[in-house]
């Protein structure tokens, strides 16, 4: 069977970033960042303009190392079509970010499930045992702001525009939102969900069960 190449070696036309991903590192012009030196990463396409006739896409990856130095890939088209040439750069880019960076953070992230370590992002914490959430009980000026577990069978998830919700199942108020665009790992979360949605991983780990 063949091994797949997902090296990324292009300049940007509209921007002329230089941009290289392999297995050891990212770079873009002179910054450069080891993928074992990754610690989150955000990415999106966004629509600018009005919600009916937007004008152009905008085209952003976001890459931050452990301490802090961080890389951004930024670009644009004037069109809103399918399948653009930019549309092609940004999954070129994606399938060497996808495969040297995303795919050890989902990795690092089951780790620390298995362990019992858990992990933050946003607001919120995931945990062996469920999502920890903020919320408010009460009325008018008795709100109280409280933090409870919302246990793996009590969550469901979901995508809608590019925002990652996660709710309590049993009570509405118990409920995080993440931005894919704008969270640091979101996206990695995302991808963590689906894994744990499979094949009852999600009950597994709540048995304090390796997955």
């Amino acid at each position: 069977m063949l091994e797949h190449n997902f090296d990324v070696d292009y300049t940007v036309p509209s921007t002329k970033q230089k941009i290289k991903i392999n297995k050891d590192f990212i770079e873009v012009n002179s910054n450069k960042i080891a993928c074992t030196d990754v610690k989150a990463v955000k990415y999106g396409v966004s629509l600018i303009g009005k919600a009916k006739k937007p004008e152009r896409k905008h085209y952003n990856i976001d890459i931050q190392s452990h301490n802090g130095e961080s890389i951004s890939i930024k670009f644009s088209s004037n069109k809103v079509e399918e399948l653009l040439e930019e549309d092609h750069t940004y999954y070129y880019i994606m399938s060497g970010l996808w495969q040297y960076v995303k795919k050890h953070l989902v990795t690092e992230y089951i780790t620390a499930l298995n362990e019992n370590k858990g992990f933050g992002i946003g607001n919120t914490q995931v945990t062996q045992q469920g999502f920890v959430m903020s919320y408010t009980s009460g009325f008018l000026f008795w709100k109280k702001s409280k933090t409870d577990l919302v246990p793996w069978n009590d969550v469901k998830y979901f995508l809608k525009e590019g925002v990652l919700h996660i709710d309590s199942i049993s009570d509405r108020r118990k409920k995080e939102t993440l931005s894919l665009h704008n969270d640091w790992n979101a996206v990695v979360l995302n991808t963590l969900l689906h894994y744990l949605w499979q094949d009852h991983r999600k009950e597994k780990l709540a048995k304090g069960q390796t997955i």
